[in-house]
């Protein structure tokens, strides 16, 4: 276990290390140009510690979502790369020699799996959901502590109403300028809500509220077709589901990734979530991704956990495939909607299959 956990943390440190020197040399212009306008009239070495500044910054947060993303494989990669050090020092040979069944090995290498998937569980709770912001950014944003606020077009609620603002910061989840229009069954306007700002009632989760609020009614005559409208009134508070987080996956489809289940949570209590079986698909997924890399592990520790003599490099290859197809493969299907079949099945579906696979795999282990 102590081995495994020792070549995961390697394993991981230069898988990260080598994507974010890619990710720095590709983009090593548009990080030099931030870091010009932060470090203003600095020498070189100031211009150096501005851009190095800029590009762990930028890189930095990435750690959590590679983490997130790639903890499975580099997991079973820690596994083959112990496993296949103790084949080569037989120490198999002197395991079985004191009467001790190789199937008994597979349990430390399940246990290290378990528990980097919970931890990868709580990283998916606490810290993801805290850096989306700044993983949302893109290089020309790698200065800011935050992505850019960002307009939001014409959106409609579950009700009908229309949300129009030019500026909504994701970070703070206030709005500026917003403007909520209400229409009839004929599509034309009845009542339009606007206020100078915003803000979303995190306490209820129920709607927006509004600083300097303010509520017009409009009414037509069916006779001639004109309209009258009211006096402007004063509001405080308007109800709809199209919270910042919705707001956002509109902008943005990958930030439901990021969110942990607490906040998942306040999104399906919302009245008329936003997608809610993909919501919940994601919910579900959080626990169907654990079973989903025990069972890959248990279906590949028999290439390098064996009494027989195999060529280390040929298992990998063959592991290395089965791996990626189970674990990306299987994510795919766990998000892909299934008609007429409820998202705590469809997502545990993969896991189901795998089962039995995963079972005769660990009972054929030759000892």
């Amino acid at each position: 276990m102590k081995r495994m956990v020792f070549n995961f943390v390697v394993l991981f440190t230069l898988f990260f290390l080598l994507g974010a020197v890619i990710d720095i040399i590709v983009n090593l212009d548009e990080f030099h140009k931030i870091a010009e306008v932060t470090s203003e009239d600095g020498d070189f070495l100031a211009q150096v510690l501005a851009l190095l500044r800029v590009a762990i910054g930028f890189e930095g947060p990435r750690l959590f979502q590679v983490f997130s993303y790639l903890h499975g494989v580099i997991a079973v990669g820690a596994m083959g790369f112990t496993a296949a050090n103790m084949l080569r020092s037989r120490e198999f040979v002197a395991i079985m020699a004191a009467g001790i069944s190789l199937r008994r090995i597979s349990f430390p290498f399940l246990y290290v799996m378990v528990g980097i998937s919970v931890l990868a569980l709580l990283n998916q709770e606490y810290m993801l959901p805290r850096v989306a912001p700044l993983l949302l950014r893109n290089h020309q944003e790698s200065g800011g502590k935050t992505v850019s606020s960002f307009s939001i077009p014409f959106t409609p609620d579950q009700s009908g109403a229309l949300l129009l603002s030019p500026s909504l910061n994701p970070e703070t989840g206030v709005m500026e300028e917003p403007s909520f229009l209400e229409r009839d069954e004929k599509g034309r306007m009845i009542r339009q809500v606007r206020a100078s700002s915003a803000k979303w009632d995190s306490k209820t989760n129920a709607g927006w509220i509004l600083e300097e609020g303010l509520v017009v009614l409009i009414s037509f005559d069916e006779s001639t077709g004109q309209a009258t409208t009211s006096m402007p009134l004063e509001v405080e508070f308007y109800e709809t589901e199209l919270s910042p987080y919705i707001l956002t996956l509109h902008r943005y489809g990958q930030y439901v990734g990021m969110l942990g289940m607490s906040q998942l949570n306040n999104m399906l209590n919302a009245a008329g979530s936003f997608d809610e079986p993909m919501l919940r698909r994601h919910w579900y997924s959080r626990f169907a991704s654990i079973a989903l890399n025990v069972l890959a592990m248990m279906i590949v520790i028999p290439f390098f956990v064996t009494k027989n003599a195999v060529v280390v490099s040929r298992q990998a290859i063959k592991c290395g495939g089965i791996v990626l197809t189970i674990l990306f493969g299987g994510m795919v299907a766990m998000l892909m909607p299934l008609e007429g079949i409820p998202a705590v099945v469809s997502v545990f579906l993969p896991a189901i299959v795998l089962i039995p696979i995963a079972l005769f795999r660990e009972i054929t282990i030759q000892t």
